[in-house]
């Protein structure tokens, strides 16, 4: 059994933060830059995340977040079940966290001023502007010696260090927040009421043939497990389906 693990955001702060993770996971894994195709699928996915960053500006949100979080921390220190080494890991990394927040200013603002990248973007922009004819410097700087442009895209990932960091320990403190509980949807459906949750989790077997679409709010859900179709794209299934689902 191969268990399939789906994850939903109910408010957009949170929808934010999904997409920074996996834009930045997207970065990383090309990061190598060992051939052509992975340098293009990095500048793509870096461009994209810095778009994502600069619209939504995440930096208040995750001030609130980790100032939320330190303070559950420090109500969990005083139960004598809980791991005080680990607690008191989590709670200096908040404390640094914040710190660092309240010094940054904008995050991701340094890119704004960079004059090799800024042209870049425009032109990926553009359906195809990536071709070695619109970005000879892109050219010219992918054929540089590894070594050297390892140190140029590490200069840049660095600036995004903090904002990843932060992004985490919101994201992770949220996950580890909700615990797994077996349901059903009876004929691929199932609603509930979320009590102010703000992510849900879901996994299932993946030999059951479906995936799920969620609908609702920070006060109610809904979940229609569906099954892809040839002639119409998809179709609601009208199975039972068990599956795991973490509030959080």
């Amino acid at each position: 059994m191969t268990d399939v693990l789906y994850e939903h955001p109910l408010n957009e702060k949170v929808r934010t933060f999904l997409r920074v993770e996996h834009l930045y996971r997207q970065v990383q894994s090309h990061a190598a830059m060992q051939h052509a195709a992975q340098q293009q699928a990095f500048f793509t996915s870096f461009f994209a995340l810095l778009d994502v960053m600069e619209r939504n500006d995440v930096r208040p949100d995750l001030l609130k977040d980790i100032e939320r979080c330190e303070q559950a921390l420090v109500t969990w220190s005083k139960h004598p079940s809980v791991s005080n080494d680990a607690l008191q890991q989590m709670l200096q990394k908040a404390v640094r966290l914040q710190s660092e927040l309240n010094r940054s200013g904008k995050l991701c603002s340094q890119f704004k001023e960079d004059s090799f990248l800024t042209p870049l973007r425009q032109r990926y922009a553009m359906p195809g502007g990536a071709c070695s004819f619109d970005v000879p410097q892109l050219h010219y700087w992918c054929h540089l010696p590894a070594e050297q442009r390892q140190f140029q895209l590490n200069k840049w990932l660095e600036h995004l260090e903090l904002a990843m960091q932060s992004i985490d320990f919101v994201l992770t403190f949220l996950r580890e927040r909700g615990q797994f509980q077996s349901m059903e949807a009876e004929n691929g459906f199932y609603q509930s009421t979320t009590d102010q949750f703000e992510l849900l989790r879901l996994k299932y077997d993946s030999s059951l043939g479906v995936y799920p679409t969620v609908s609702g709010n920070k006060y109610r859900f809904a979940i229609r497990f569906m099954q892809l179709c040839d002639a119409s794209g998809r179709f609601a299934s009208e199975k039972t389906i068990p599956f795991a689902l973490a509030c959080c």
